[in-house]
């Protein structure tokens, strides 16, 4: 069959092409194809003849009783409803990247955090957004920092400078999070119902990195009480490092009031009675700069909720 007058070239393959068509196929007639895809009967004929001529091929054979597909017909429908349905699954998937529930998510979470928050966020994270690929970045702070401003993570959950943030960040304050000095049960300050700031000086720690928010707190409660601050004999951020190395040793440590609380009630390690007021910094939220990815927005509203701050 030739069409003379349509020049294929000049008549791009469209998706309203393939839904005429396989309209066509399945009503077997171009009226009843018309009042389903909402065109007359002389527009369904125009979108059939420019398909003929794009492919250079007969589509239908008509007859009295209406329309059936021809072998070539048979083959090019075969293929329009995958592509149609590869475009409806495309269409959905570039909408959840739109609300943000779809997509990749990448977060850098120091110990800090990383038992508490971080799962209580995701799980109610992935009741809204199952689909969403998140991806957990372990480590120190200053570590995930430098990891963030290079790009390689979207944001980082932990404990913000007491200072002013940094130019080149966005921080956002979330909460205050408890954090404990603790000690093994067997340690000679594990049964003090009083322990003085001097008396801690007396014993090796095991400290977060210089320079973190918590080891700034810590330095600043000993100097301002005039008593010399605390040996480092290890400076580590792992919770279950530190708690093995307090455990097994004379070390005094440090960790959040959740992973204390429950040694604690394990009866595998004391809590020593010494209160930090309201030195702590807070646990925040930093970024760069600049646009958000809707799947960080959306882990950003979700992470207020959790902490009990408007979304």
């Amino acid at each position: 069959m030739e069409y003379p007058h349509l020049n294929p070239m000049n008549t791009p393959l469209r998706l309203r092409h393939l839904e005429v068509m396989l309209a066509v196929a399945t009503a077997g007639s171009m009226q009843r194809a018309a009042q389903k895809v909402h065109l007359t009967q002389p527009a369904i004929s125009r979108i059939i003849r420019e398909m003929e001529a794009m492919f250079g091929a007969a589509l239908f054979e008509r007859s009295k009783r209406g329309v059936t597909l021809t072998e070539c017909g048979e083959a090019l429908a075969e293929r329009a409803q995958y592509l149609l349905n590869d475009f409806d699954r495309t269409r959905e998937e570039i909408r959840a990247i739109g609300k943000g529930t779809i997509g990749r998510l990448r977060i850098g979470a120091p110990p800090v955090v990383e038992s508490t928050l971080i799962p209580k966020c995701l799980l109610a994270l992935r009741k809204v957004a199952p689909d969403l690929r998140i991806q957990i970045e372990e480590g120190a702070r200053v570590a995930l920092i430098a990891a963030l401003k290079r790009g390689e993570i979207d944001c980082v959950i932990g404990r913000l400078d007491p200072g002013a943030p940094p130019a080149d960040l966005h921080c956002e304050k979330l909460i205050r999070t408890p954090v404990r000095i603790v000690a093994a049960r067997n340690h000679p300050l594990a049964d003090k119902r009083k322990v003085a700031l001097s008396d801690l000086a007396a014993y090796p720690w095991v400290l977060p990195h210089a320079g973190s928010p918590i080891r700034e707190v810590i330095d600043r409660l000993f100097s301002d009480a005039g008593v010399t601050l605390p040996m480092a004999s290890v400076e580590c951020t792992s919770i279950r490092l530190n708690y093995e190395l307090v455990r097994g040793s004379g070390l005094i440590g440090v960790m959040t009031e959740d992973a204390a609380t429950g040694y604690a009630a394990q009866r595998k390690l004391a809590i020593l009675p010494i209160e930090f007021g309201d030195r702590l910094p807070y646990v925040g939220v930093m970024m760069r700069p600049g646009r958000v990815t809707h799947a960080t927005d959306l882990f950003l509203r979700v992470l207020r909720q959790t902490c009990g701050l408007s979304g």
